[in-house]
């Protein structure tokens, strides 16, 4: 039996096989564009940091973002990296990544090398100890990790400091470092900007140290209380009289309890306020047992406390208090510092 198809017929179907012929590519391609470059989820997601090391294939590159649950389709994500060569393009390091994101967005950062980053302050009178805890709440760098790099004497020469630690020499300020950073890298960046902020200064390591102690006696906040500090720092050292600094002795307390626990392994803490018992700690940063300086400097103090540590005012003071209002307090004598202590503490 024969079955013949009239022209019409054949004409229709002619007309629908080549509808079909440019539908089924364009939907595949309007497909493939609307996963590529619209966003895979409209609820909020909260961004991952996502690793790429050195070295990892497009695959491995997959995967790590599905089993975070940051794309829908692994296969589909392997293919337009294939498809597109944007695979042999992107760069290793930290990336904050959102299911929110298009594909294409993904790649985009990837290739670039838009790396995660997060902008940190560190406060002036900050110390290593402190400076280390900021980084390691931000994920910028391990906390020991840093110390182990601020005390490193072969890598602190390469940056031309020929001294015990980098204290002192990590400038406070605003910085943006990337996520998950070399602490190397962060040490060098502080230390630029301490030879920046000084290039024009003549200062050596006594001064570095005084304005540490300045720095955190006078709290960084009050301007014209540094200049006098510093002369009762420096009219003490004239006379061959205990400096008597609290804040010594507790970096004191932090520096012994960091080398217990890099020889011991012991629990390791930072204790930033004043316990009566450091005073009796036998420390070379006690500067209630010890005359003169200490042997490092005890912070990071900005360029007002640097210059206050060059430059004192010219007084005859001896003595000073801080008042429960942050008021720093002078004296000559011991006998009017004792009225200044029951007048303004008690």
């Amino acid at each position: 039996m024969c079955y013949f198809v009239d022209y019409k017929t054949r004409k229709w179907l002619k007309r629908i096989a080549l509808i079909l012929k440019f539908f089924i590519p364009l939907s595949i391609i309007a497909y493939l564009a609307l996963y590529t470059f619209f966003p895979q989820s409209y609820h909020y997601k909260k961004p991952e940091l996502v690793t790429i090391t050195r070295g990892d294939s497009l695959k491995e590159v997959t995967y790590k973002l599905y089993n975070k649950k940051l794309i829908n389709n692994p296969y589909l994500f392997y293919f337009i990296g294939f498809i597109s060569g944007y695979s042999r393009y992107i760069e290793a390091g930290t990336y904050y990544v959102s299911a929110n994101e298009s594909l294409a967005s993904i790649y985009h950062e990837f290739v670039n090398g838009r790396v995660a980053t997060a902008k940190i302050t560190i406060p002036p009178g900050s110390n290593i100890f402190q400076i280390a805890k900021i980084l390691a709440k931000n994920k910028i760098t391990g906390d020991q990790s840093f110390l182990t790099e601020c005390f490193d004497k072969k890598f602190l020469l390469s940056l031309k400091i020929d001294k015990k630690n980098a204290e002192g020499f990590l400038y406070p300020n605003t910085y943006i470092f990337k996520i998950h950073s070399n602490p190397k890298n962060i040490i060098e960046k502080m230390v630029n900007e301490f030879n920046l902020k000084t290039k024009n200064l003549k200062i050596d390591y006594n001064d570095l140290i005084i304005a540490s102690m300045i720095i955190k006696e006078a709290d960084g906040n009050h301007k014209n209380s540094m200049r006098l500090i510093s002369s009762v720092i420096h009219n003490r050292l004239k006379i061959n009289m205990p400096l008597d600094i609290d804040s010594t002795s507790i970096y004191g307390k932090n520096l012994l309890s960091y080398k217990k626990y890099i020889k011991k392994k012991d629990k390791f803490q930072i204790d930033f306020n004043m316990n009566p018992a450091y005073l009796k700690i036998k420390s070379p940063y006690n500067t209630y047992l010890n005359y003169g300086l200490p042997p490092t400097a005890i912070a990071n103090p900005n360029i007002r406390a640097i210059k206050a540590a060059v430059d004192p005012a010219k007084t005859q003071y001896l003595y000073y208090i801080s008042t429960k209002l942050g008021k720093t307090i002078f004296a000559k004598t011991l006998k009017k510092q004792n009225e200044n202590i029951g007048r303004y503490l008690k």
